[in-house]
C-alpha cells in the first residue's frame, strides 16, 4: 500500500506551511490506487510448463528479471536458458524485457569443461547452446579446466544468437510474430556499470546504500 498511500506529513511546529494546499497537493500518492492492481504468484519459474508461462505473460507489456537472472543461472543454466528461449514464444511483439543484477565479477558464471566422470559435461554444453567446445577463450576466462562466464554474454548468446537463430519454445509460433529475418530479440540498451547514488539531502527510515549495477534491454521483434 506505500505507492497508493500519500506519506506522513511532518508536524506543523516543524514544517509551518505543511498545511497549505500546495503542500497537500503535492503530497499525495505515487499512484492513484485505481491505477494500480497487483497480483502476487509464488512459482518456480524454472520448472513452469510452457503453457503456465504463456499464462503467466499473457498481456504483459513489460517483463522485469531484478537481481535475479544470475542467481537462476547459479541454479542451472540449462533450466534458466530454456525459460528464456520459451519468453519469445509467450511474449508480444513491442514487450520489453528488463534484466538488472549485479555488474562484473559478481555476475559470472564456472562451467567445469572438465570430461572426468563420462560424458555429461559435454551433453550439459551443448543443451546450453554453448555447443561442444564451450564457446571461444573469448568469450571466457579459462581456469584449470574451469571456464568463466559473463552473465551478460549467457544473456545475449540466448536471446541474440540462440533464439534468432531459429531456437524456440516449447510447442513454438511456428514463425509467427517474428521480425524481419526470423529475429525475435533485439538489445536497445546496455549498461555494464552504472551507480545508483542515494541524494544526501534525502533521508530515508531503513539504512541504504549506493550501489552499482549493469541494465540490459531486450525488445521482443
Amino acid at each position: 500500500t506505500a505507492v497508493t498511500t500519500a506519506p506522513t506529513s511532518s508536524s506543523p511546529s516543524d514544517t509551518p506551511d505543511s498545511n497549505s494546499n500546495s503542500t497537500k497537493t503535492a503530497n499525495g500518492p505515487l499512484i492513484h490506487p485505481a491505477n494500480f492492481n497487483l497480483t502476487f504468484k509464488q512459482r518456480d519459474i524454472l520448472d513452469m510448463s510452457n503453457q503456465d508461462l504463456r499464462d503467466l505473460c499473457q498481456d504483459t507489456k513489460i517483463v522485469t528479471l531484478m537481481f535475479t537472472l544470475n542467481e537462476l543461472y547459479s541454479i542451472s543454466i540449462a533450466k534458466t536458458t530454456k525459460m528464456l528461449l520459451n519468453l519469445a514464444g509467450c511474449l508480444e511483439q513491442g514487450c520489453l524485457l528488463v534484466v538488472v543484477d549485479s555488474p562484473g565479477s559478481y555476475s559470472t558464471l564456472a562451467l567445469n569443461h572438465n570430461s572426468k566422470g563420462g560424458s555429461g559435461n559435454v551433453s550439459q554444453r551443448q543443451e546450453e547452446g554453448l555447443g561442444p567446445g564451450g564457446g571461444t577463450e573469448k568469450e571466457g576466462e579459462k581456469e584449470k579446466g574451469v571456464k568463466k562466464y559473463p552473465m551478460k554474454w549467457l544473456l545475449d548468446h540466448t536471446l541474440l544468437e540462440a533464439a534468432n537463430a531459429g531456437g524456440g519454445d516449447e510447442g513454438g509460433s511456428d514463425g509467427e510474430g517474428e521480425g524481419e529475418g526470423g529475429k525475435r530479440w533485439e538489445k536497445v540498451h546496455s549498461e555494464d556499470s552504472r551507480w545508483c547514488r542515494l541524494r544526501e539531502e534525502l533521508r530515508y527510515p531503513i539504512a541504504l546504500e549506493d550501489m552499482r549495477m549493469q541494465v540490459h534491454v531486450y525488445r521482443r521483434l
